[in-house]
């Protein structure tokens, strides 16, 4: 059952980011899914920071069972997820695509967003 709906989500997000574009990553802002773009420039445990021409930010993106990212430093990726809600400024990823066309995913989407996703689609 997740498979399907993962697949429907990443087919949402390519359409949807193929419409609206990139987003600088100064200008990400709740709630809606914004896709990033920019180059990994630290890795970490449980994500990585994301640097573009106006800034950076940490990206989350942990993978189920503890799996490592297949990133590099001074990769360029585009990310699509959200801004988490809080004092940081941390966002979500859901989706990380690599300049190969490679497509990593990372999680179902938060709730705020994906309970309007889960509600629509069953």
């Amino acid at each position: 059952m997740k498979s399907p709906l993962c697949l429907c989500f990443v087919m949402i997000l390519l359409t949807v980011s193929g419409c609206a574009g990139t987003t600088l990553i100064k200008n990400v802002a709740l709630p809606p899914v914004t896709t990033i773009e920019g180059t990994v420039t630290q890795l970490e445990e449980h994500g990585f920071s994301l640097t573009d021409a106006s800034g950076s930010i940490f990206v989350r993106a942990q993978l189920p069972n503890h799996e490592k990212l297949d990133l590099a430093l001074h990769e360029n990726v585009k990310v699509y997820g959200n801004l988490r809600g809080g004092p940081e400024r941390v966002f979500d990823g859901y989706v990380i695509r690599k300049p190969t066309g490679e497509q990593i995913i990372v999680t179902e989407p938060s709730p705020h967003f994906g309970f309007i996703i889960q509600t629509r689609l069953r």
